[in-house]
Formats: structure tokens, sequence, C-alpha cells
């Protein structure tokens, strides 16, 4: 296992502005971190890249799926444009150095049907992903698919039903992720939903229930590690805490008050969460 952190903690858009926190991340620890690419340029990407490598710090990549690039849209032109959106961010995710795109890929965020998801929205999906995973094979990227909570998203919730989707897309650089800020709400037991997920999961994000400092909240992240050993996992373990650094990302996520002491207290509970366990 490998242990990352997560920019989303500062920014939609990583720029130079935020370049002394890659730095940051080496010292404490870290040996990667998971970027946003949704709206980086070929600049931003180059300058994520550089920086992340005279770090000596890996990268993944996190994106997702939009209302008009959506998989299980019923309009073929709005599958279309979400099987074009999905290859983009492999492509961005490849231009990054990374080996993993991670992320609600799988449909549009933060919209809803106003019903339970069907067995056609699951095809459609199906036939999407499958595309986009070819795609993602001749780039040496897995795309990782992360279940989110209720209140995000409609199609995808369980670590149960990311197991069976990623099975009827059947390729090998379609995988499931696990985040634990979603698990804790959605599953009867974070460690029953690794169990779930366990012959597909190949990414996991390591967030508390109320998305702050690692360690603080009632995420039985000893127990998560342990199954996670348990089970062999060999992938990412990223640390992934929101604020409002960003007052507009923290809006978007329902951020609304501090929920920890810094980028530096964060970084440091995080590594220290894995490393002492």
């Amino acid at each position: 296992m490998r242990l990352g952190f997560s920019f989303l903690y500062f920014t939609p858009r990583v720029r130079e502005s935020h370049a002394e926190w890659f730095g940051r991340a080496a010292h404490h620890g870290y040996e990667g971190v998971e970027l946003p690419v949704q709206e980086a340029t070929a600049d931003e990407i180059a300058f994520m890249r550089d920086i992340a490598a005279g770090e000596g710090l890996a990268t993944t990549a996190v994106g997702f799926a939009t209302a008009d690039a959506n998989p299980i849209a019923a309009d073929p032109a709005l599958r279309a444009r979400a099987t074009h959106l999905l290859i983009e961010l492999v492509d961005k995710a490849t231009a990054l150095g990374a080996n993993v795109l991670a992320g609600p890929v799988h449909s549009a965020y933060g919209r809803f049907s106003g019903f339970v998801p069907t067995a056609d929205e699951r095809s459609r999906c199906v036939d999407v992903l499958r595309t986009v995973g070819e795609h993602a094979e001749n780039c040496g990227v897995v795309v990782a698919l992360e279940p989110l909570n209720r209140f995000e998203c409609y199609f995808l919730n369980s670590a149960a039903a990311c197991n069976e989707l990623v099975r009827r897309v059947d390729h090998p650089n379609v995988v499931s992720a696990l985040d634990t800020h979603h698990a804790v709400i959605e599953e009867p037991s974070v460690v029953q939903a690794i169990d779930d997920c366990a012959a597909t999961l190949g990414h996991v994000q390591l967030s508390e229930n109320h998305r702050g400092t690692p360690g603080t909240g009632h995420v039985p992240f000893a127990e998560v590690l342990e199954k996670l050993r348990s089970i062999d996992y060999a992938g990412w373990l990223v640390v992934e805490a929101f604020s409002r650094y960003d007052p507009d990302l923290g809006s978007m996520l329902r951020i609304w008050r501090d929920l920890d002491e810094g980028p530096e207290a964060v970084m440091a509970a995080g590594a220290a969460l894995v490393k002492e366990r």
C-alpha cells in the first residue's frame, strides 16, 4: 500500500500558488499526491507533473462525470459526450504521469432522476465504461469507480453495487474505489464494504465522516487498515480531507465550518494515522 494526499483539500484546480504543498506532503512522508484534472489545462498538468516529480512524489488523478456528459443518460448524445469526457480525463491522467483516475465517473455528479437506478441506466453505464476501459488500457491507466453517498448521487451508493457494476464492465482497467466517508454513511459496516468489493477493489480514499482531520471522527480506520491488509490490498491509500481553503469548493461540498487546524495538521494526522498502524 502506498500513501497519498488529496489536493482537493486545497482546490479543484492546482496552480503555482499551491506549489509549497507538494514539498510539505513529501516532508510528512506521503509517497504521492492525488490531483484534480477535471478543468486542468495542459500547462497546469505539466506543472503538477514536474513539481511532483521534483519532490519525489508519484501521482494519481481525480475527476467526475457531469450533467452534459452523463454515462447513464438516455440521450445518446450525452453518453457520447461522457465517453469523450472520460477519455479526455484518462489522457490528462496519462499526461500527469498518473496510473489511476479515480472518482464518480459512473454518472453525473449531484444529479438526481427522482427514481431508483434502472437496469437501462446500468447497461448504458457499462457500455460507456467498457469503451473508456479499452482506452485506459492503452494508456496504462486504471479507472476507479467511486460510490458516493445518497446526498451526492443516486446511481451508485454501495460497495456491493460498485463491485457488481465493475464485474459487468468486465475490463481489467476498470476497478472499484472505496471512500470511507461515503461508506460510513451508506454501509452497515465499512469493513463489510471492503469485503463486498474486495475482488474488484483498486483504490482507497481515507476520509472522515465529517470530512475533516482523519482520526477525529468515527470512521474505524484501524479496522479498515487491518481489513485491507487481510485481503492483500496493494493499491493507494489516499488521505482525503476537505476545507474552506477554496471557499467555492467548500460551499459546493457543504463545508460550513472549520474542520481542522490547517493543512500541516491534516497532513501530519493523515500520515500518522496510517503509519502508526
